[in-house]
């Protein structure tokens, strides 16, 4: 049954034979709450014109509200598949004159080009390769569907384990891969930069940051884009083990990574297993290091 997927290992041969696995040829998702409610797939791309409402729109309010949320196109290749192993799927409510107009697009990353010509899911556990249909080996793996932010003109539609994905923040159109003009080419970035509301910057970091996006590195990367898109500061670190860093904090003179315990290990997701597990015997982990002119050893690691 491997087959049906290009998946040769007796980890996903044995999970099939278990009905842990999706059929292939089936468009039908997997009775489990992640399929279910509010996490139920829409799989809607359109447009509806002058919204209904209830109550009273100002007409002084002239503006977009922007939103992304997972959502599965294809049933999974494991149904117990988890809700941020969707695609990023972008909502904007365009507000004016006392109207609100409704637009939805997806995010059209790699990945997403690669399954709309399968037809079907090709990439397998959350951010473990070794689960993929082997068609996509070394494709970008991330779905984008964490965050949406405002830069320079554009949307960045981010998730963790991948580069952002540029989008038209009128049309929803995605632009494609974005690298900050070839100045931040890791292949991960984080969901959740921040941004400086003196200067204008982006501080942004990356976890994982210097193997492929799948190799459970200690390499952590802090930047810093000034308002013009010029990229200003840049270190490099090394993180105390391969965990997860989802946000960090920023003051005027520093930022603050704080890493869980949520540990990644490349061996259990070479056997098809999950690639995070927490770890109830690591402590809780802040890294400070500064944010102008730092070096590598000036990162100070607190452990709670």
């Amino acid at each position: 049954m491997a087959h049906i997927f290009d998946i040769a290992s007796e980890v996903s041969v044995s999970n099939y034979e278990n009905g842990q696995l999706s059929k292939p040829d089936s468009v039908k998702f997997p009775d489990t709450d992640v399929f279910r409610s509010m996490n139920k797939p829409s799989r809607f791309e359109g447009d509806v014109f002058d919204l209904e409402f209830t109550g009273t729109i100002p007409k002084d309010i002239d503006g977009t509200f922007y939103r992304i949320q997972p959502d599965h196109r294809f049933p999974p290749l494991f149904e117990d598949d988890i809700h941020f192993n969707g695609d990023g799927s972008v909502t904007a409510i365009r507000i004016s004159g006392g109207h609100a107009d409704f637009k939805q697009r997806y995010v059209h990353t790699e990945r997403y080009r690669h399954e709309t010509a399968a037809r079907k899911s090709l990439f397998g556990r959350y951010r473990n390769p070794w689960t993929d249909n082997e068609s996509v080996r070394g494709v970008i793996r991330t779905a984008s569907n964490t965050n949406i932010t405002f830069w320079r003109g554009m949307l960045l539609a981010t998730k963790e384990d991948g580069p952002p994905f540029a989008m038209d923040p009128v049309t929803l159109e995605t632009i494609g891969r974005y690298d900050f003009e070839g100045q931040i080419l890791s292949p991960t970035f984080t969901a959740h930069p921040k941004f400086d509301p003196d200067t204008g910057e982006m501080v942004c970091f990356a976890y994982e940051a210097g193997g492929d996006g799948g190799d459970c590195s200690l390499d952590v990367a802090v930047w810093t884009v000034n308002a013009d898109g010029v990229k200003t500061e840049e270190c490099w670190y090394k993180a105390p083990f391969a965990g997860m860093i989802h946000d960090c904090g920023l003051s005027k003179n520093y930022v603050v990574l704080p890493l869980t315990p949520l540990k990644m290990n490349l061996e259990r997701m070479k056997k098809g297993g999950n690639k995070f597990a927490w770890d109830p015997k690591e402590d809780q982990w802040y890294g400070l290091v500064p944010r102008r002119g730092a070096k590598p050893e000036d990162i100070i690691w607190f452990i709670t």
